[in-house]
């Protein structure tokens, strides 16, 4: 009778043993396995993530915010989204929180005033009214009204943040 007690506690160290031993292998490999619905824990290139991001100016004025249950999902290394922004993700854990600073060049880039277009309003509908600061799309060119003269109306194409450091404020909510 000793001898088959010794048995089973032999055999469930060792199945003990090599439990731990996996666990070990899942957590450097960074998946969590079958434990959390196989989803990965460390963000790699190609993974799909799930972020809440704040995306604002060094002096804290607020670009752009995910809404509570609306998360920004992108493939990591598609060039879907700022290379900063991409970079800055990798290596993040699941619900892990960082705030990194990005220059304009790895951000939304820098001002090309080549960008800066000019079209003759007389060619524009009749009912267009132009407004500077508004976005708008004039023959299939989106950009902001920048200026507005007798003759022209000035359409900027470069992105709102181009030219500025930008902040990323990312709380990483999913990653497969």
């Amino acid at each position: 009778m000793k001898r088959r007690i010794s048995d089973v506690t032999q055999s469930l160290i060792k199945i003990k043993l090599v439990l731990f031993l996996i666990t070990g292998l899942v957590i450097i490999n960074g998946y969590t396995g079958k434990a959390s619905g196989g989803e990965k824990t460390v963000v790699k290139k190609d993974d799909k993530v799930k972020i809440h991001c704040k995306v604002s100016l060094k002096d804290g004025t607020v670009f752009q915010n995910t809404r509570p249950g609306k998360p920004l999902e992108f493939t990591v290394g598609s060039e879907q989204m700022p290379r900063g922004l991409d970079r800055a993700v990798r290596g993040m854990k699941f619900n892990e929180r960082k705030k990194v600073t990005v220059e304009a060049k790895d951000a939304y880039g820098n001002r090309d005033e080549t960008l800066v277009m000019k079209f003759v309003l007389a060619d524009l509908p009749e009912n267009f009214v132009p407004v500077i600061g508004k976005t708008i799309k004039l023959q299939d060119i989106g950009g902001t009204i920048v200026n507005v003269d007798e003759i022209h109306v000035f359409l900027d194409c470069n992105h709102p943040l181009a030219g500025k450091d930008v902040v990323f404020d990312i709380k990483v909510v999913g990653i497969e």
